[in-house]
């Protein structure tokens, strides 16, 4: 059980967390507009703009990202091993990548 102090600073930390993230989320959107004048100007001026003191503005084509169910090559994996495709097995295995991903707060808000 929290102690009344305890549990006052973390609804006051809480509190400013919200604070932050509504300021976020607007900066965000404003973000998003701009960019978005942006791409239409620099697309109206022939798709790539050098702006001295700035950098390089281009309009990048569009391209197709490919990607993998992992859950999908996991059971894939465990029918080749089931019915004994060993070889296969092995060789999906050596392309498979770990990484550490380090712990942190996870918040889950209440629904109103």
């Amino acid at each position: 059980m929290l102690n009344p102090a305890d549990q006052l600073l973390l609804k006051s930390l809480c509190n400013d967390l919200v604070a932050v993230e509504d300021q976020l989320s607007e900066l965000e959107a404003q973000r998003e507009a701009i960019r978005a004048r942006l791409s239409e100007l620099v697309d109206q001026l022939g798709g790539k703009i050098q702006l001295r003191g700035f950098g390089t503005l281009q309009i990048s084509n569009p391209s197709v990202v490919v990607s993998y169910d992992r859950k999908g090559i996991e059971q894939l994996v465990q029918e080749l091993e089931a019915a004994g495709n060993f070889a296969l097995v092995d060789a999906i295995q050596t392309s498979r990548k770990e990484s550490m991903r380090s712990g942190g707060l996870r918040i889950l808000r209440e629904k109103l």
